[in-house]
């Protein structure tokens, strides 16, 4: 149908062009179709991306025309009886009325009425130009094109073309939708003070198990809102299985389900067995993949004959570079077999409501008078891109550790650090000024034998939540400087915490705020468990490289794009999302207060955790929210980089003693168990995996090299071939993507990248295995013998300024030192 009316509408267009051309005076419904082809051939192409044909195909049939959709009938309808001007807004009432006279239309029927015009309006107007063309297909000077009356019929469909390009189609949905209408009873008022977004995920869901279990959607939503209904109770706060989305996207999809006794297929069935399971379905996956490889390479020794102290050698050594192949496998597969796991989200277009006040802060240092400046410089800047009356913007911040608690510089910092705070509520004025400042006094911590913050970065968020849930006058901090309106504290509910260099992007601060405020996210806090265990504590936004760090070294445009052959600093929180529902915490993001701190306080005993990011995240649960994201700069320079990396191994193995099951309570002392689940202690089992890869890596070439394990060049090769994983996969994903959006083109770069990310990693395999061995060893030893200085830690800020001091390329080889004496022994 579209097909012939694509084909006549050109046909007329292009004998209008001809007559043109030849001086012939046209009609002005020749001139209309020539001034506004454009949006002609806009219009099919929008019918084409709009309406595919399984789409079509699921529309209810026309009683009386079988072979075209209800919903066509009544554009057609319209069309007519409206000479072809469509009036949108009477559209909607006689949709409306015609579901109050029959059945209801379905969801897709409403979507698919804008589609239907369309196609109706250009029938009309080929049908009419096809009158207005003469037989003979070339213009000749002699005739002339007269029909006027037509010209008003050929207006009015260009009209309501342009009518129907430019009309709000999500309102016009919720207006007419009796699905929609229905849901916006929900009993706990949240689903119509939802965004659309949400809104239409949870219109999806009822449209899926409609055509699932053959029932009207109708009737599902009814079912909805009944279950809903039945959890309210007077005087009382409604509770999660109040909320209709608790049915829909929720806990409670079975009951609603059950609600029309479906029983779903045998595949259907064994797929949610799976997801019921998914810690086991995703741990067990890998262990059998990494033990089919590992046994492989047993197979492989055998058959050379290899002795079985090599053979068990060959087994141990490859066991850690085999799982990183079993992990890449397992989470590509899961992100293309999983469906996203996106949070609901609130609508608060129009400002944060007052319940939801937020405070944006950036915990850091005061090193210098230009580190002061471009600290308040960020400040501004988020404040510019998330300016609301509702979210006020803070930096926490120490000094620097130093041998006595003073030194000469620190009056000036802070004087500046004031001022700067001073003079930006005065440029920026409000009722309740916007910008804070809290600072903490330097105290004298033994087992750093440092003067310092109190815990450092944790320590300053520790203080200031203890500092918004106390009398602000009462309660008991280090913060020597408190700098604004303290009275707001009390109001404060959430918290955005960023690093210094984080960059929020424009409204993404309301974009989570609104996430965390929907009653699904709230957190609920199980005294018993001590940790949130439904909805979120905390929830993390995407975290991306700021264009600008990308491309400021050769090394930053190598490595800065990569998220496979890292094999540390990349954790997969978009499957642990996907598959579990909760996230992996990097330290940046939106928490609510009173949650956090029922998970976090007093679990951590002093100067024992350096990144306790990942501990908070397990206790306080976060979600990943992958539609917002945050920039940050990458390391400039590889040693940098590798600094970086020493710092995270050592905090990833302090968390050694909360893997094994028994930790020292604060401030008892006295050891108790940890209430992990076997998921928290994958992922910190897996942080240590992740992080004996290349240094089991290292030891496979030197037996391989030394003879000991047998052929030198076969065992080179496969663990080679471990590194290699990412790049299959970007190959696979890259073929299987070209019918797509892909090209051969992509395909190639992705694969250029790839190859030098491996050729440099394999290039600095002995470096990164021995600075990771040494991150390893210091901190147990510091953790079990000497109890020291496990707080250690350089400023991202400080480190670059220490290598920009360094003497070019000669600071960064001494640095690397070990790797080549130890090529040197080994050869």
């Amino acid at each position: 149908m579209v097909q012939q009316q694509e084909k006549d509408l050109q046909q007329a267009n292009q004998y209008f062009s001809s007559a043109a051309q030849e001086s012939i005076v046209l009609s002005y419904a020749a001139e209309w179709l020539l001034d506004n082809y454009f949006l002609v051939q806009q219009s099919i192409r929008q019918i084409r991306e709009d309406l595919p044909a399984g789409y079509y195909r699921q529309l209810p049939a026309d009683p009386q025309q079988p072979n075209y959709p209800r919903i066509y009938g009544l554009a057609v309808s319209l069309i007519a009886d409206s000479n072809a001007r469509l009036n949108l807004d009477d559209a909607a009432k006689r949709l409306q009325s015609v579901q109050a006279d029959g059945a209801p239309l379905t969801m897709g029927e409403v979507w698919a009425f804008p589609t239907m015009l369309r196609i109706g309006i250009l029938e009309k107007l080929a049908e009419t130009l096809r009158q207005l063309i003469p037989a003979s297909s070339t213009p000749d000077a002699n005739v002339t094109i007269t029909p006027a009356v037509d010209d008003s019929l050929v207006g009015n469909c260009i009209t309501s073309l342009r009518a129907i390009a430019i009309h709000d189609w999500k309102t016009f949905f919720e207006n007419v939708s009796r699905v929609e209408q229905l849901l916006r009873t929900d009993p706990t008022a949240v689903y119509p003070a939802m965004d659309f977004d949400t809104r239409n995920r949870y219109r999806t869901v009822i449209e899926k198990l409609a055509r699932r279990i053959k029932q009207p959607e109708i009737e599902i939503a009814r079912q909805s809102i009944d279950l809903s209904r039945a959890h309210i109770t007077a005087g009382q706060p409604p509770p999660r299985t109040a909320h209709v989305g608790y049915y829909l996207i929720d806990a409670g999809y079975a009951e609603l389900e059950a609600r029309f006794e479906y029983h779903p297929p045998l595949p259907i069935t064994l797929w949610r067995w799976l997801r019921a399971r998914p810690t086991a379905t995703y741990v067990g996956s890998i262990t059998l993949l990494t033990i089919l490889f590992v046994v492989v390479s047993l197979l492989i020794a055998a058959r050379a004959q290899h002795s079985l102290p090599s053979i068990l050698g060959i087994g141990l050594l490859s066991l850690l570079p085999f799982s990183a192949v079993a992990v890449t496998i397992v989470n590509w597969l899961i992100t293309h077999a999983v469906e996203p796991h996106l949070l609901p989200r609130m609508d608060f277009q129009h400002g944060v409501p007052d319940p939801y006040t937020t405070m944006v802060v950036i915990p850091t240092l005061l090193s210098d008078a230009s580190g002061v400046d471009s600290l308040l410089q960020q400040l501004e800047l988020h404040y510019l891109r998330n300016t609301d009356p509702n979210l006020y913007f803070a930096l926490l911040t120490d000094y620097e550790d130093a041998p006595s608690q003073h030194l000469p510089t620190d009056a000036a910092l802070i004087e500046r650090a004031q001022a700067g705070i001073i003079a930006l509520n005065a440029k920026y004025p409000r009722d309740i000024p916007p910008f804070y400042l809290f600072h903490r006094d330097r105290r004298w911590n033994p087992a750093q034998e440092a003067w310092m913050g109190w815990e450092r970065k944790r320590g300053k968020l520790v203080e200031f939540n203890r500092l918004l849930r106390a009398d602000n006058a009462a309660a008991d901090t280090a913060f020597i400087v408190k700098l604004g309106v303290l009275g707001v504290l009390c109001q404060i509910r959430y918290v955005i915490t960023l690093d210094a260099d984080s960059i929020l992007p424009e409204d993404s601060a309301r974009l989570l705020i609104a996430a965390l405020a929907h009653p699904l996210n709230h957190a609920y806090y199980d005294p018993q468990q001590g940790k949130v265990t439904a909805g979120y504590g905390i929830l993390q936004p995407r975290v991306e490289i700021k264009p600008t760090s990308a491309n400021q070294s050769l090394f930053t445009r190598i490595f800065s794009g990569d998220v496979g052959l890292d094999l540390y600093t990349h954790a997969v929180s978009d499957v642990y999302q996907d598959l579990f529902g909760e996230g992996i915490y990097v330290g940046k993001g939106i928490y609510d207060v009173t949650a956090f701190e029922a998970a976090v306080s007093h679990k951590i005993p002093e100067n024992t955790l350096l990144s306790h990011d990942l501990f908070e995240g397990l206790h306080a649960r976060v979600g990943l929210v992958t539609d917002i994201a945050l920039f940050e700069e990458y390391p400039v320079r590889y040693v940098g980089h590798m600094r970086r990396l020493h710092r995270w191994v050592r905090g990833d193995w302090q968390l050694l003693p909360w893997l094994l099951g028994r930790v020292r309570a604060t401030p008892t002392e006295t050891i108790v168990p940890t209430h992990l689940s076997l998921l928290d202690r994958w992922k910190m089992l897996d942080n240590l995996r992740r992080s004996l890869v290349m240094p089991a890596l290292l030891a496979l070439f030197i037996c391989a090299w030394l003879g000991m394990i047998g052929s030198p060049l076969l065992w080179t090769l496969i663990g080679l071939a471990s590194l290699t994983a990412p790049v299959f996969v970007t190959v696979f994903v890259g073929l299987s993507a070209q019918s797509q959006s892909s090209t051969l083109d992509d395909l190639v770069q992705s694969l250029r990248a790839d190859a030098r990310r491996w050729l440099l990693a394999v290039t600095f395999l002995p470096y990164e295995a021995l600075l990771t061995l040494h991150a390893i060893v210091i901190t147990l030893w510091r953790m079990f013998i000497t109890r020291k200085h496990l707080l250690e830690w350089t400023t991202a800020a400080r480190t670059a300024r220490q290598l920009a001091s360094n003497t070019g390329a000669l600071g960064s080889w001494s640095e690397m030192l070990a790797a080549p004496i130890l090529v040197v022994i080994v050869t």
